[in-house]
């Protein structure tokens, strides 16, 4: 581990806060989404959390003039050692032309560089180890990334998907879904975390959910939030 790995990550149980990481927040392509409390786990992999964010520029939002896809983070999001979200477009590879070739040394040879759209990362999302999320993903509010997997479309909201990016189970019944979504714990401000911590920390998500005024009764006719797509499903 270089120096300042060692200096960011002395232990295992250090972490890198994303909203006060002067990396992170002078970086061009990252952006949080408030990103309040988000973190990186990084002493197994010798890298910042910026470091993982493969193929962005970090002084510069642009690409020859074309704007490029950004990295956007949720908050309360947790990123495991090893997580890594491969970005850049299609990296200069058109797999819509004869060859995905690049041709990059060739006088006069085209750019085949095109963006896919930004990567956003929804409030509350817990990515595990050496996970790597693929540009263009957008993963809903309360998913879980398991070990290793690979990312590489869009995850609903409280899905745990593991290896080829198949979805295992969802966290938490309908009726449980639908009164976080009311809820909505993840926008509250600290000092509203700091005296829900018995209910964040505990498993009665009714408790929760009553403690800010919202009754199975009123959640009746929502949709599932394990159903929302796009924007809806992320911030």
């Amino acid at each position: 581990m270089d120096t300042t790995s060692r200096e960011l990550f002395p232990d295992f149980t250090v972490v890198e806060r994303l909203d006060t990481s002067p990396e992170v927040l002078d970086h061009a392509g990252i952006i949080l989404a408030e990103g309040r409390h988000s973190w990186y786990s990084g002493h197994y992999h010798r890298e910042s959390f910026a470091d993982r964010a493969r193929y962005l520029f970090a002084d510069s939002p642009t690409y020859h003039g074309v704007p490029t896809d950004k990295l956007v983070i949720g908050n309360f999001c947790q990123f495991a050692s090893g997580t890594t979200f491969l970005l850049g477009g299609n990296q200069g590879h058109d797999m819509d032309a004869v060859t995905a070739y690049g041709f990059n040394f060739v006088d006069g040879a085209a750019d085949a560089w095109k963006p896919i759209g930004d990567t956003v990362v929804g409030h509350e999302v817990w990515t595990g180890y050496e996970s790597t999320i693929l540009g263009g993903v957008q993963i809903g509010v309360g998913a879980i990334i398991g070990a290793r997997a690979v990312v590489a479309k869009d995850v609903a909201p409280f899905a745990v998907v593991v290896g080829d990016g198949r979805v295992v189970r969802h966290r938490f019944d309908a009726l449980r879904r639908k009164l976080l979504w009311r809820a909505r714990w993840w926008t509250w401000d600290d000092e509203h975390v700091r005296e829900s911590l018995p209910l964040l920390q505990g498993s009665d998500v009714e408790a929760l959910a009553r403690s800010v005024g919202v009754t199975p009764d009123d959640v009746a006719l929502d949709p599932d939030p394990a159903h929302l797509t796009g924007a809806q499903a992320v911030l």
